[in-house]
C-alpha cells in the first residue's frame, strides 16, 4: 500500500510541477519580451533627443538695424543734471520691436534734434543718441530719451548706450523676448 500511495505521490507531483515549469518558461519568454520592447522605446526616445537638441546660437553679424522711431521730451532742469538718476528702460513692442528709453541723459541744454542710430558692430548691439546741435550752449541739462527698434531677435545681446559721449553710458547684457520689460541703474561714475 505504502508503495502505491509514494507512486500515487510522485505522479501527482509531476502533474503539479509540469504546469508550473511551463507557466514559469512562458512567465520569461512574456518578461524577455517586455524588455525587448521597453529597450527600444528607450532607445526610439534617446534617438529623438539627441536629434532635437538646440541649435548653437549663432554669433551677431554687424549690421544697421531699423529706427522706426526716435523721441525726446527736451530738456528737464538745466541746474540738476548731476544730482538725478540715470538708467535704461526697454521693452518688447509690437511684433519683434524693442523701445529702449535713456532716463536722464545729459545733453547740451539747445541740442537741436536729436536723432539715433542703432547697429551690431563686433557682437556688440550698440545705441547712439546724437545731438545735431547747431550751436554749442553753455549748459547741460536731462533729457528723456527714446527710440524704437524693428526686426529683433529672442537671443541674448550685449547693449551700449551712448549719448553725448565717445564713451558708452551703459553697458549690460539682457534677453530679447516678446515679454522683456526691465529697468537697469547706470552707476554714477
Amino acid at each position: 500500500m505504502h508503495s502505491h500511495l509514494i507512486t500515487l505521490v510522485i505522479l501527482n507531483t509531476k502533474n503539479f510541477i509540469k504546469p508550473l515549469a511551463q507557466s514559469s518558461q512562458l512567465k520569461l519568454k512574456k518578461m524577455k519580451s517586455e524588455i525587448l520592447k521597453l529597450s527600444t522605446i528607450a532607445l526610439l526616445l534617446l534617438f529623438i533627443g539627441a536629434s532635437c537638441e538646440k541649435d548653437e546660437i549663432q554669433p551677431l553679424e554687424d549690421q544697421i538695424l531699423t529706427v522706426i522711431e526716435t523721441n525726446s521730451d527736451g530738456c528737464k532742469d538745466p541746474l540738476k543734471s548731476s544730482e538725478t538718476e540715470q538708467y535704461i528702460e526697454l521693452k518688447a513692442e509690437g511684433e519683434n520691436q524693442l523701445k529702449i528709453t535713456f532716463i536722464n541723459a545729459v545733453l547740451n541744454c539747445c541740442p537741436g534734434e536729436i536723432t539715433s542710430n542703432v547697429f551690431i558692430q563686433n557682437e556688440i548691439f550698440k545705441v547712439v543718441f546724437i545731438e545735431e546741435t547747431p550751436t554749442k550752449c553753455s549748459c547741460i541739462c536731462d533729457f528723456d530719451l527714446e527710440c524704437v527698434i524693428d526686426s529683433m531677435e529672442n537671443r541674448e545681446y550685449n547693449l551700449e548706450v551712448y549719448a553725448h559721449s565717445d564713451r558708452p553710458k551703459a553697458k549690460f547684457r539682457f534677453n530679447y523676448s516678446s515679454k522683456l520689460n526691465s529697468k537697469t541703474i547706470i552707476p554714477n561714475n
